[in-house]
């Protein structure tokens, strides 16, 4: 195992990354983006099929995420697992084959952690009042304990043929929102590989997972977004990560929290204390292939903290990233697999006290971009056709005109938290998203 340690010593960490490659022209790309599962979803195709449109290709996935929602969503009364949710019987519940793949990975995620990711946790959820706007305050032990007596996966026995579950506690009740955003996007991907556009990537509310490379060669580049993004209107990517036929998720834990008598309490609940995670970490990146799979590891990482995550992506062979967040506004990371390596050029950390040298390196990539442009023709400049750069992030917000400003990060210009950023949209990559809200489920 090989672990890397950075510690930015300023009191806040600014982060301002410039991804400059050539890329393929605007019009070989295709975009959509809407709203999904309570938050945003992004689609970027690259080499669409001839006879491709956006309103197409829309139709394909908003009809996808609709199916899904019928199975999964606790919002829907009708869908399936709301009808599971209110069933007080123990007898086999009928479900979809989909629905009852979720949760047999929801299973033995949850064996894996020892019960560290558990989608059953929502009454310590509610009871702790991160699942309510007027919250609750800090129970006594004898709350905890009856809360606890509807939590564990234990409780809930999965059959794949014929498909159902299967309740042995009939007060649990089943929220899949910290895993079933992460199926959602391999239901997109699976879909668009299946039909003959492999190259993609797919994001719903920073899940992310990425086909194969673009047809220039080059991977799609997903964006880490660092700890302290949302102190501060200045910061922004800690790294950016080429990620071809993989998956990424993030868990923060650094944007919802309370104090009471002066103690801090994460909305990182441990299922089987009760109680929220002292310390956590502010935040948790993993790669593997499925995004179900990161989605639901990212999850449980943050409630089993450093070592132990380690040895839980050791098992699954996957790569991950903890971010720990110091009181004077360090952060300092820790990783393996893909994050076990210094910074490169394809996986970016940059400091405040090197902005200024940025715009040197900014500069002599413009100038080598222009001789790249002059080298491919100039009848591509007599058209004026905007070529786009090649950087990626875990942004869902629409973009302006329906089109993303710079591949998945698709930020309307006059949001861009940089002022430069905004100055030369085409041409920079940023993020300015939140971390997966699927840790608020942990």
């Amino acid at each position: 195992m090989r672990l890397i340690r950075l510690n930015a010593m300023h009191s806040k960490m600014i982060i301002f990354v410039l991804v400059m490659t050539w890329g393929r022209l605007s019009a070989d790309r295709l975009h959509v983006d809407g709203e999904t599962m309570g938050t945003r979803f992004s689609v970027t195709i690259d080499a669409p099929r001839v006879s491709d449109t956006r309103s197409g290709i829309l139709a394909e996935i908003t009809a996808k995420l609709s199916e899904i929602n019928a199975q999964m969503s606790t919002w829907d009364t009708e869908s399936e697992i709301s009808g599971f949710n209110r069933s007080d019987s123990t007898d086999w519940f009928p479900v979809s084959p989909e629905f009852a793949s979720v949760v047999y990975e929801a299973k033995r995620i949850h064996e894996l952690s020892g019960g560290a990711f558990d989608p059953t946790v929502s009454p310590l959820i509610d009871l702790w009042g991160f699942g309510r706007p007027e919250g609750t305050g800090v129970p006594d032990q004898v709350e905890i304990d009856e809360a606890l007596r509807a939590v564990g996966m234990q409780h809930v026995e999965v059959r794949i043929k014929p498909a159902a579950l299967r309740k042995c506690n009939t007060e649990v009740q089943l929220n899949l929102s910290a895993i079933a955003k992460g199926y959602a996007v391999d239901a997109i991907a699976e879909m668009l590989s299946q039909s003959g556009r492999p190259s993609f990537i797919v994001d719903i509310g920073g899940e992310t997972r990425a086909g194969i490379a673009k047809a220039s060669g080059d991977p799609w580049r997903i964006g880490v977004e660092s700890p302290n993004s949302g102190l501060s209107r200045n910061d922004h990517l800690t790294r950016i990560v080429p990620v071809t036929q993989s998956s990424i998720a993030t868990s923060g834990d650094y944007r919802n929290f309370f104090e009471a008598d002066g103690t801090r309490y994460s909305h990182t609940i441990n299922p089987v204390t009760g109680r929220p995670v002292v310390n956590p970490p502010a935040s948790v990146t993993v790669i593997h292939d499925s995004c179900m799979t990161a989605d639901a590891l990212a999850t449980a990482m943050m409630v089993l903290g450093l070592e132990r995550g380690i040895t839980l992506a050791e098992k699954e062979d996957c790569s991950v990233l903890f971010q720990t967040a110091g009181a004077d506004g360090s952060v300092i990371q820790n990783g393996i697999g893909t994050f076990a390596t210094a910074t490169t050029d394809s996986d970016t950390v940059v400091d405040s006290k090197d902005v200024s040298e940025s715009w040197v390196v900014f500069v002599a990539a413009g100038a080598l971009f222009f001789v790249a442009v002059g080298g491919m023709g100039v009848g591509v400049l007599i058209s004026n056709r905007q070529i786009r750069g090649s950087c990626g992030g875990l942004a869902s917000m629409s973009g302006s005109d329906d089109v993303s400003n710079c591949e998945l990060c698709s930020i309307p210009r006059d949001h861009c938290v940089s002022e430069q950023l905004r100055q030369h949209p085409q041409t920079s990559g940023h993020t300015d998203s939140q971390p997966s809200e699927s840790s608020v489920e942990s």
